[in-house]
């Protein structure tokens, strides 16, 4: 059931069944080939390979060369980015052609002229008399029928022959829709007689209304329904019309609430044996995810898995530390994954966070997709378009589900990320570290001035091969010649590779005759026996820290220039 959802809403971006199904494959199966995904798909090969090059230029898939060749589907955040992004265009240029259409159209037609017709609304009062109206509708019905009440007018409709009529619809063809509210087993089970000859919705909302659309073509409206089941309750009343814009509205609304309700004996199964309702909802609106998503983390008992692709908003809402406070106090255990990015990482709130939860840092290309599962079994997918900006209303793509086969995914998707992210600890002391290096030329240069020195970060020094030598800084005596005493030093780099930034340090250090050789790295900690052994080797000096008064003063301490 799941995957058939999941295929759904990928056509809804534009893919075929086939290319959904494709894409779908491979995203669970990894690359594979022709021969594979014809076998997987029940289906030629040459229906395979058609897809697969429409795909492909579309930027939906990787070609893998190889005998055989093999397919590879993209990041799911970045092929629904381009089929958005193709669909944007497609409207864009739908709308830029509509007047010209329009005006092409309207020489060869007449249907704005018959468009402006003459609607009617009819005022009715007391039960009797409204039946008699809505039995009226569906004995003139020709293709549909959608009926929103509440189960106690269904009831009372079957003392008016309602299950009659509902037979007498299903012999001629004719789709019926009826939607309510199913509270008990006994309302279920009554309900189950309509169920042979019509479609049965459960929705969660309790609406006290009764709205029924024939044909698309007109509504009868009652804006309160008492729960007697009496034919001779005369406090009910209603109005019937066929203004096209007031159907158009009604069916809009029965539509929406329709798509995200249950079927009848999913419910019945439910309230006979306690089985849960397994739902499923899409959402496209920045405060629908945060609704869902502080909803959902309410009910967690004692287990939370996030994946948040930053720390700030439109990601997290405002209130984000006390929603985690509130469940941390509960006794959920939270696991929160996301991309700790320097320029925007509070530092205060950071500690704040790590008190109700555990985090780890995962790369941004891993973090394109906020995620969420509870041990409720409820789950949170939501994507964000690249361009996304808070305060413009930028649609998003989401999805909540307490579906166990989704949040089974959604689990094992984030357990695989979290083997591979980074402590949260060893991630800040890097960003404590890049911010000191940022600061240190202001602090640094200071104390060096004192000293009589002059500092270059970063610098660029020729050495004896003729090379130009690039070093993160390098301190000469003002006095000095231009090719006088030098101490020169580099900073861990980015990949934290300790070892080949001793060797490169020390390999342009030789060349440019350097006095001193100093390698600023963040905490010693990171060194293993190997690096410690090699530094000593090298006559390289460490410098450790991730304060920059602490860094410009250890480097002070550790350099000593010969007169």
């Amino acid at each position: 059931m799941f995957m058939e959802e999941i295929l759904n809403m990928l056509q809804t971006y534009g893919l075929t069944k086939t290319q959904a199904q494709i894409f779908l494959y491979l995203i669970k199966a990894g690359a594979s080939s022709i021969r594979e995904l014809s076998k997987a798909l029940k289906t030629n090969r040459m229906n395979v390979y058609r897809n697969l090059k429409r795909m492909e230029n579309l930027g939906l898939i990787s070609v893998l060369p190889g005998r055989p060749m093999k397919f590879s589907a993209v990041p799911a955040h970045i092929a629904l980015n381009t089929l958005l992004s193709m669909a944007k265009s497609r409207i864009s240029e739908m709308e830029s052609k509509y007047a010209t259409v329009l005006e092409a159209l309207s020489k060869i037609s007449n249907q704005q002229q018959e468009y402006i017709v003459e609607t009617k609304f009819r005022i009715h009062s007391g039960r009797r008399n409204i039946y008699a109206v809505m039995m009226q509708m569906l004995e003139n019905c020709e293709r549909e029928v959608c009926l929103l009440t509440t189960p106690s007018d269904l009831i009372c409709l079957s003392l008016h022959g309602f299950d009659k009529t509902l037979r007498k619809m299903k012999s001629k063809g004719i789709k019926v829709n009826i939607l309510t509210n199913i509270t008990d087993e006994k309302t279920a089970t009554v309900l189950e007689d309509y169920a042979k000859h019509a479609l049965i919705k459960h929705s969660e909302m309790q609406l006290k209304t009764r709205i029924l659309i024939v044909d698309e073509k007109s509504v009868f409206t009652s804006l309160t329904v008492n729960d007697s089941i009496s034919l001779d309750n005369e406090s009910e009343s209603g109005f019937w019309t066929d203004s096209p814009h007031y159907v158009h509205s009604a069916k809009a609304f029965f539509d929406m609430i329709w798509r995200n309700s249950q079927d009848i004996f999913t419910v019945l199964q439910h309230l006979r044996t306690g089985r849960r309702i397994e739902r499923t909802l899409t959402f496209n609106n920045i405060e629908e995810y945060y609704t869902h998503f502080a909803e959902t983390l309410d009910r967690a008992k004692s287990e939370v898995l996030l994946c948040i692709r930053e720390l700030k908003e439109p990601y997290i809402t405002r209130d984000f530390i006390q929603i985690l406070k509130k469940a941390s106090a509960r006794g959920v255990k939270i696991r929160l994954m996301t991309y700790l990015n320097e320029e925007f990482v509070d530092l205060k709130d950071m500690s704040s966070i790590l008190n109700f939860a555990e985090v780890r840092h995962i790369d941004i290309r891993y973090a394109g997709i906020s995620l969420m599962f509870t041990d409720a079994d409820e789950g949170i997918l939501c994507c964000f378009p690249p361009s996304y900006i808070s305060e413009h209303a930028t649609q998003i793509q989401g999805l909540w589900s307490n579906s166990i086969s989704f949040t089974q995914i959604l689990k094992a998707i984030f357990m695989e990320l979290w083997f591979k992210a980074i402590n949260s600890a060893v991630r800040l002391v890097e960003i404590k570290f890049k911010k000191a290096l940022k600061e240190m030329p202001r602090i640094l240069g200071s104390m060096v001035r004192e000293k009589g020195l002059l500092l270059e970060m970063p610098a660029t020094i020729k050495g004896v091969s003729g090379l130009n030598q690039r070093f993160d800084l390098a301190l000469k005596r003002r006095d000095s010649r231009e090719n006088g005493e030098v101490i020169v030093g580099d900073m861990l780099p980015e990949n934290g590779d300790v070892k080949a930034a001793l060797i490169s340090l020390y390999l342009k250090a030789m060349d440019v005759k350097a006095q001193q050789k100093l390698l600023i790295i963040p905490e010693e900690e990171i060194l293993g026996v190997d690096e410690r052994e090699l530094a000593v080797a090298y006559d390289v000096k460490l410098v450790d820290g991730t304060d920059p008064v602490e860094l410009s003063r250890k480097i002070i301490e550790k350099i000593d220039l010969v007169s």
